[in-house]
């Protein structure tokens, strides 16, 4: 999870912050203990009520070749999901409202920098593994547009159809764009070994990928 403490005076809004709506302060003091408390239910009404803002904010970071693959929506659908986990596992700790909107601020940030990277690995692959790279993120794509659960739910998948803790680790490398000699150094295997594992791990990931 990312770190919900404070990295600003956290005293008043800055620059950086949404405007506040006139009369909304009180509500969103509300809203900020309930969800300190545990209470999705204000979590989801907060969302719901102050998505469109949030919408805005992201907008202003999609530049044109990533609105091709996602839209604010799609990170909204993200930010949602990881602030109900926040509340219900009791680490939400927003301060007050300045540090509420810079914790959704960094937490769509994450986000989106997340799936920016990922869209960016698969694009970059070249030789034996493009055509797999294309068929993986034209289904990240798919997913992203077809349920909440998007591109994160379905790369979750994709390391849960593996059977071999190594070969998830593997995978995740390098969907972060790490190279077999990298990958090989960091699990601690030898770059024979793990080309043998990765193309095993492409083989279970194809038959995942079918169509159901």
């Amino acid at each position: 999870m990312e770190d919900l403490s404070p990295t600003h005076n956290v005293s008043g809004p800055d620059d950086s912050q949404p405007a506040v709506e006139s009369g909304s302060i009180h509500v969103i003091e509300n809203y900020l203990r309930r969800m300190r408390s545990g209470d999705r239910l204000a979590a989801a009404e907060f969302l719901d009520r102050y998505g469109s803002r949030i919408r805005r904010r992201i907008r202003g970071k999609l530049g044109p070749q990533m609105r091709r693959l996602f839209d604010s929506m799609d990170i909204l659908s993200t930010l949602t999901r990881k602030v109900d986990l926040y509340v219900m596992s009791g680490q939400f700790n927003a301060l007050n409202e300045a540090h509420l909107w810079g914790m959704l601020m960094r937490m769509a940030d994450h986000a989106l920098l997340h799936k920016a990277r990922v869209f960016r690995q698969l694009r970059s692959v070249e030789g034996e593994d493009s055509a797999f790279a294309r068929e993986l993120a034209a289904r990240l794509r798919s997913a992203e547009k077809r349920t909440e659960g998007g591109v994160e739910i379905e790369i979750d998948r994709c390391l849960r159809v593996l059977p071999d803790t190594t070969d998830r680790r593997i995978l995740s490398l390098w969907l972060a764009g790490e190279s077999h000699a990298a990958i090989a150094e960091q699990v601690q295997l030898t770059v024979v070994t793990v080309r043998k594992r990765w193309e095993r791990i492409k083989d279970h990931l194809k038959e995942r990928l079918q169509p159901a």
